[in-house]
Protein backbone atom coordinates (compact mmCIF):
# COMPACT_ATOMS: atom_id res chain seq x y z
CA UNK A 1 0.00 0.00 0.00
CA UNK A 2 2.11 2.82 -1.49
CA UNK A 3 1.23 6.29 0.43
CA UNK A 4 0.11 9.20 -2.15
CA UNK A 5 3.56 11.08 -0.53
CA UNK A 6 5.58 8.42 -2.84
CA UNK A 7 4.27 9.60 -5.93
CA UNK A 8 3.58 13.78 -5.45
CA UNK A 9 5.19 16.49 -7.15
CA UNK A 10 6.88 18.09 -4.39
CA UNK A 11 7.61 21.16 -5.91
CA UNK A 12 4.42 23.65 -5.80
CA UNK A 13 4.16 26.13 -8.31
CA UNK A 14 1.82 29.22 -7.69
CA UNK A 15 0.30 32.16 -9.16
CA UNK A 16 -1.11 35.51 -7.28
CA UNK A 17 -5.10 35.59 -7.92
CA UNK A 18 -4.63 38.86 -9.26
CA UNK A 19 -1.83 38.15 -11.94
CA UNK A 20 -2.97 38.37 -15.21
CA UNK A 21 -4.25 34.58 -17.26
CA UNK A 22 -1.31 35.39 -19.86
CA UNK A 23 1.10 35.48 -16.83
CA UNK A 24 -0.24 32.24 -15.89
CA UNK A 25 0.29 30.28 -19.27
CA UNK A 26 3.59 31.97 -19.03
CA UNK A 27 4.36 30.35 -15.84
CA UNK A 28 2.59 27.14 -17.15
CA UNK A 29 4.96 26.69 -19.91
CA UNK A 30 7.94 27.92 -18.25
CA UNK A 31 7.84 25.15 -15.91
CA UNK A 32 6.32 22.60 -18.45
CA UNK A 33 3.34 21.63 -15.76
CA UNK A 34 -0.11 21.67 -16.18
CA UNK A 35 -1.81 23.77 -13.46
CA UNK A 36 -0.86 25.77 -10.86
CA UNK A 37 -2.09 27.09 -7.44
CA UNK A 38 -3.40 30.27 -6.95
CA UNK A 39 -2.66 32.34 -3.52
CA UNK A 40 -4.10 35.37 -2.14
CA UNK A 41 -2.35 36.82 0.56
CA UNK A 42 -0.57 34.03 1.52
CA UNK A 43 -3.46 31.78 0.87
CA UNK A 44 -4.23 28.78 -1.11
CA UNK A 45 -7.60 29.78 -2.84
CA UNK A 46 -7.46 27.90 -5.90
CA UNK A 47 -6.22 26.59 -8.81
CA UNK A 48 -5.52 27.42 -12.22
CA UNK A 49 -4.91 24.59 -14.69
CA UNK A 50 -4.54 24.75 -19.44
CA UNK A 51 -8.40 23.82 -18.93
CA UNK A 52 -9.36 26.69 -17.26
CA UNK A 53 -7.56 28.62 -19.90
CA UNK A 54 -9.01 26.75 -22.74
CA UNK A 55 -12.40 26.49 -21.38
CA UNK A 56 -13.05 29.60 -19.86
CA UNK A 57 -10.66 32.13 -21.82
CA UNK A 58 -9.95 30.94 -25.85
CA UNK A 59 -12.93 28.90 -26.40
CA UNK A 60 -15.05 32.34 -25.19
CA UNK A 61 -12.70 34.56 -26.45
CA UNK A 62 -11.91 36.70 -23.67
CA UNK A 63 -8.39 39.10 -23.42
CA UNK A 64 -5.81 36.97 -21.37
CA UNK A 65 -4.16 40.17 -20.21
CA UNK A 66 -7.39 41.90 -18.60
CA UNK A 67 -8.67 38.77 -17.22
CA UNK A 68 -7.20 38.25 -13.76
CA UNK A 69 -6.69 34.27 -12.64
CA UNK A 70 -9.04 34.50 -10.13
CA UNK A 71 -11.89 35.26 -13.01
CA UNK A 72 -11.25 31.77 -14.11
CA UNK A 73 -10.21 29.50 -11.43
CA UNK A 74 -11.47 26.70 -10.09
CA UNK A 75 -12.15 27.51 -6.54
CA UNK A 76 -13.24 24.02 -4.95
CA UNK A 77 -9.57 22.76 -4.33
CA UNK A 78 -9.65 18.62 -3.96
CA UNK A 79 -7.06 17.78 -0.92
CA UNK A 80 -5.76 14.38 -0.08
CA UNK A 81 -3.08 13.69 3.22
CA UNK A 82 0.26 12.69 2.18
CA UNK A 83 0.12 9.36 3.77
CA UNK A 84 -3.12 8.07 2.35
CA UNK A 85 -2.66 5.31 -0.09
CA UNK A 86 -2.19 5.89 -3.58
CA UNK A 87 -5.73 3.68 -3.88
CA UNK A 88 -7.89 6.38 -2.44
CA UNK A 89 -6.17 9.00 -4.50
CA UNK A 90 -7.34 6.75 -7.58
CA UNK A 91 -10.77 7.17 -6.61
CA UNK A 92 -11.40 10.34 -5.62
CA UNK A 93 -9.81 11.30 -8.83
CA UNK A 94 -11.88 9.19 -11.26
CA UNK A 95 -15.28 9.86 -9.39
CA UNK A 96 -14.41 13.46 -9.21
CA UNK A 97 -12.97 13.70 -12.46
CA UNK A 98 -10.02 15.29 -11.70
CA UNK A 99 -6.12 15.75 -13.04
CA UNK A 100 -4.33 17.22 -9.94
CA UNK A 101 -5.43 16.45 -6.57
CA UNK A 102 -3.49 19.17 -3.77
CA UNK A 103 -1.18 16.97 -1.13
CA UNK A 104 -1.28 18.11 2.07
CA UNK A 105 -0.04 17.37 5.81
CA UNK A 106 -2.51 18.61 8.14
CA UNK A 107 -3.66 21.90 7.01
CA UNK A 108 0.11 22.21 5.20
CA UNK A 109 0.17 21.89 1.17
CA UNK A 110 3.13 19.12 0.20
CA UNK A 111 2.55 18.61 -2.79
CA UNK A 112 0.47 18.21 -6.17
CA UNK A 113 -0.64 14.74 -7.48
CA UNK A 114 -1.46 14.66 -11.50
CA UNK A 115 -2.60 11.83 -13.72
CA UNK A 116 1.28 11.99 -15.03
CA UNK A 117 2.24 10.53 -11.37
CA UNK A 118 -0.74 7.70 -11.80
CA UNK A 119 0.93 6.66 -14.71
CA UNK A 120 4.07 5.78 -12.48
CA UNK A 121 2.24 4.20 -9.91
CA UNK A 122 0.84 1.75 -12.12
CA UNK A 123 4.21 1.46 -14.51
CA UNK A 124 5.49 0.21 -10.98
CA UNK A 125 2.97 -2.26 -10.05
CA UNK A 126 2.60 -3.78 -13.85
CA UNK A 127 7.13 -3.96 -13.79
CA UNK A 128 5.86 -6.44 -9.88
CA UNK A 129 3.36 -8.36 -11.79
CA UNK A 130 5.78 -9.12 -14.82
Amino acid sequence: MDPVSEYMVTVIKEVDAGASVRDAAKKLCEFGIGSLLVKKDGIYIGMVSEQEITRQLVAVDRDSNSTNVSDIMNSDIDYIDQSAIMSKAIAIMRQKRLRYLVVRDGETVKGILSVKDLLVYYEKWFELIL
